[in-house]
């Protein structure tokens, strides 16, 4: 098993994308720490992993609050006491009902017209609360567990962080500045970091996933799916266990001399 015996943290590992790394990281023989902001969706997947014969704690908390993420970590390392993988992936989408009605009606004008008319109105109408927790969720929240994180993996000069980012930071998303401003962030804050902790030992990577068929996207209207699967070649949305998959490459022996990369997988949605 290529992760037999390793520590590893998954944030928003509730559901979706961070759930599917969690039990594909289980299966492979990791110890995982399970978070999310939602206790019961934490604990849900810890016995979906013992279940399944592995091992895993639940250690629910607000990635965005630096004084929960510090208690969090006390409380797996007492346990465990290392950490080996780091995977912060823990996000969430806000769109403003008006917004949700404009992208229906944008979206359904391109699929019928091809030349859209309706404005977003998104930028020009977020409220300041909107914008600063998505930015605490996702880049906060990724600060505030790299830095934990960082503290354990330099004393033992080896470890894998691995950022969710998306493509919504490389190649920027209408209707949604919030979310392509962390995104981005997180991006430029991983190249960062692994430039710092490279003669450490500990690689920092980041994946910008596509669109994936998620909880996270469970509010989509059809129109709005038909339109993402059309602007992606391979003409379909990606599954969480591909994400996975990726994340397991990241942190596997196999990617020794990988860091500060970006891999998205994203159906040739950016080329």
């Amino acid at each position: 098993m290529q992760l037999d015996g390793k520590v590893a943290l998954i944030t928003g590992a509730g559901s979706g994308i961070g759930r599917a790394i969690a039990l594909a990281f289980a299966r492979e023989g990791a110890m995982i720490a399970v978070n999310d902001i939602r206790e019961d969706a934490a604990q849900q997947v810890v016995d979906e992993i013992g279940g399944a014969g592995g091992r895993a704690m639940a250690v629910p908390a607000d990635v965005a609050d630096g004084r929960a993420v510090l208690k969090m970590f006390t409380r797996f390392l007492t346990v465990w006491d290392t950490l080996d993988i780091a995977v912060n992936n823990a996000g969430t989408v806000f769109l403003a009902p008006h917004v949700a009605a404009n992208f229906e009606r944008l979206a359904n004008e391109r699929l019928t017209t091809g030349r859209p008319s309706t404005p977003l109105d998104a930028t020009a109408t977020m409220e300041d609360g909107i914008w600063r927790r998505t930015l605490a969720i996702h880049l906060d929240g990724t600060f505030h567990c790299t830095r934990e994180a960082l503290k354990v993996m330099q004393v033992r000069r080896r470890g894998k962080i691995i950022n969710m980012a998306s493509i919504a930071g490389t190649t920027g998303l209408a209707g949604s500045p919030d979310y392509c401003a962390a995104k981005g962030g997180i991006i430029a804050f991983t190249k960062s970091v692994a430039k710092e902790v490279a003669h450490l030992g500990i690689q920092v990577n980041a994946i910008a996933p596509g669109f994936i068929d998620t909880p996270l996207l469970g509010e989509l209207t059809p129109a709005m799916r038909m339109l993402f699967v059309a602007q992606t070649p391979m003409g379909r949305m990606g599954t969480a266990e591909e994400i996975a998959a990726a994340a397991l490459y990241l942190a596997s022996p196999a990617a020794d001399f990988v860091t500060g990369q970006v891999l998205s997988p994203n159906g040739g949605f950016a080329i």
